[in-house]
């Protein structure tokens, strides 16, 4: 028995092949429209076709979905065939952080509505495929989202014409004859091309996408399923109690995702995703856009080809981030509007990166494929914070996103380590790094990766990067050390070694001091600490209160002025010594070092 993880077609068979493998389309000269026209079209209302939806609706863009189903999600009413979903619904985490609780949350897509998690439609933690259909219908019918049902795209054709926003537009025709013209194309249909074996005797395998899912139809035999993924065990274990024996064969090894860290590889014995993964996939940039047809974009589980076996852009938890970057990179592209940004005080540089790598999902779920990019203001007095950019894209940051790179730049990055996955690699390999931050390069789990540089990389430098590499070599570069629950809070360990690493390539002190201390820097340093010229020389210094003084002489971090006939020269404390409380003693200048793990504590 043959098994395959494969859905009914968006459409004829063939359509997405040939929207997304053979970007020659047939191309017909310009005339004038005579058809409903749309800025965006969208094909498939399911997860990810549903998610792109929502924030073009949000943007109050002109669009329409297109799904030949009575409703959303037709997907999850057939398949996995066993009806059990192997993404996770981990509905509580100890936090209250909604972004955080994305991490856990691999069935959610992105709004603003509260309502709107999975967490309200089941309890399980490996739901039913059917809640999910509920959700999906939820999801659609509570946005108001555009989409035409039982509405099926026979084929797709362009017209050139030099007014529109790519060179053309894409003319849809559905099952009536009726043509839809499109600006921008986005294809979500998914994967459903079934898996198809070619060898003698081939014409009597079932696929997964027909065998029986009735246990009594395999009493007493014996059973060949060819394949040992996430589908084979799935079926496996529903015929386990009343056959006589099973044989799994495969060309490959079992590929476990506890050892992988590869959502598509077998996750339990008992559970499916119902995703094809063998199946060809499209040849797509790291934007997400066709290579032959500028306008053409691919989402949810089709986009799977940039960060395969990688990452997780072939799930839920994973396209929900990779279809806002595409709206993003959209919404400069044809509507002048700038990538999201927060501009802060470079002062809140240490806690702006902290916060993100211990609370955002998008960075930690599609680690090596969207990243974080800090681009720095003049004389590095502030910077611009963007979140989940595709890293491969970096080098055309400025023209994707309308924000300047002038000065400098840091990319945040979730990575893992060398020996993370294989037949004969260990996450938790002997020597790795778990505690000691000189040796962090070395962490193996899935742990923060820092990269600075000071200008973009150039595209041949993107392409021609060393093996194993995201990225290319940067100017300086500072892993954290790896911690097994992912919370890098610890401030010896985690805070105080990326600061100085921060310190070292802006050449500067971003520690906060009190106002006292920023006068005595003022008279005795010619270039002032940040947060100096941001809080105090603007009359913003650390108000003091009697106890907040008590504590601090206490503590030896301030003078105690209130002492009889003390002058200020007894005090053998340094002007850089006056941090806040609990602030380590000043280092010195800083020291510029390629690798800040190295440095001396």
């Amino acid at each position: 028995m043959g098994l395959s993880a494969a859905a009914p077609l968006w459409g004829p068979p063939g359509l997405l092949l040939t929207i997304a493998l053979h970007p020659a389309l047939s191309v017909r000269p310009a005339k004038a429209p005579a058809t409903p026209h749309r800025d965006y079209c969208v094909l498939g209302a399911g997860p990810a076709g549903l998610q792109m939806a929502y924030f073009l609706q949000r943007a109050g863009r002109d669009y329409a979905v297109f799904e030949r189903a009575p409703g959303p999600g037709s997907f999850f009413t057939r398949y996995p065939r066993h009806r059990k979903l192997i993404s996770i619904n981990k509905r509580f985490t100890g936090k209250a952080n909604a972004e955080f609780n994305l991490r856990h949350d691999w069935n959610s897509l992105l709004s603003h509505d509260p309502q709107l998690l999975f967490r309200h439609y089941s309890r399980a933690y490996f739901p039913d495929a059917h809640d999910m259909v509920r959700y999906l219908g939820d999801f659609a019918g509570r946005l108001g989202l555009h989409v035409l049902y039982n509405t099926t795209i026979t084929y797709v054709t362009l017209d050139k014409d030099g007014q529109a926003w790519n060179g053309h537009y894409f003319i849809l025709t559905d099952q009536t004859g009726q043509a839809y013209q499109c600006s921008v194309l986005l294809v979500a249909t998914g994967l459903s091309v079934p898996n198809q074996v070619n060898f003698p005797g081939s014409e009597y395998v079932e696929g997964y996408e027909s065998v029986s899912v009735d246990p009594e139809d395999f009493v007493g035999q014996n059973v060949l399923i060819l394949g040992r993924g996430n589908s084979a065990f799935e079926t496996a274990e529903n015929i386990l109690g009343v056959t006589n024996f099973i044989h799994m064969l495969s060309r490959s090894r079992v590929r476990l995702s506890w050892a992988t860290h590869y959502v598509g590889d077998l996750r339990s014995l008992r559970l499916s995703s119902g995703n094809p993964f063998d199946t060809k996939y499209p040849l797509i940039r790291a934007s997400y856009e066709s290579k032959g047809s500028r306008g053409l974009f691919i989402l949810g589980t089709a986009s799977h080809s940039v960060d395969y076996r990688r990452s997780a852009g072939g799930f839920i938890h994973g396209f929900r981030y990779t279809a806002r970057a595409v709206h993003r990179l959209l919404e400069y592209r044809h509507h002048g509007i700038a990538w999201p940004s927060t501009e802060l005080p470079i002062t809140q540089l240490t806690s702006s990166i902290i916060r993100r790598v211990n609370e955002a999902s998008g960075l930690y779920q599609m680690f090596s494929v969207l990243a974080d990019v800090i681009l720095l203001k003049e004389n590095a007095t502030a910077f611009e914070y963007l979140e989940e950019f595709p890293m491969l894209m970096l080098p055309q940051l400025e023209t994707l996103t309308g924000r300047k790179a002038r000065h400098g730049l840091f990319v945040v990055n979730m990575e893992y380590g060398k020996n993370f996955s294989g037949p004969d690699k260990d996450v938790f390999f002997h020597d790795r790094s778990v505690g000691h931050t000189e040796d962090a390069w070395q962490s193996n789990f899935l742990h923060p990766v820092i990269y600075y540089y000071r200008q973009l990389p150039t595209e041949q430098e993107v392409t021609f990067r060393p093996a194993h590499w995201p990225l290319p070599r940067p100017a300086a570069i500072h892993h954290i050390v790896e911690d097994f629950l992912t919370d890098w809070t610890a401030p010896v360990g985690h805070i105080l070694p990326l600061r100085r690493f921060l310190e070292n390539c802006l050449d500067t002190d971003l520690r906060s001091f009190y106002a006292e201390s920023c006068f005595l820097f003022a008279l005795t340093r010619q270039k002032l600490p940040p947060f100096c010229q941001q809080g105090y020389l603007r009359m913003q210094g650390l108000a003091s209160t009697e106890s907040l003084r008590q504590h601090g002489v206490e503590s030896r971090l301030l003078r105690d002025y209130a002492a009889v006939g003390r002058p200020l020269e007894d005090s053998r404390q340094r002007p850089g010594d006056h941090g806040p409380v609990g602030a380590p003693p000043d280092p010195g200048p800083p020291v510029q070092s390629l690798d800040s793990n190295k440095e001396e504590l």
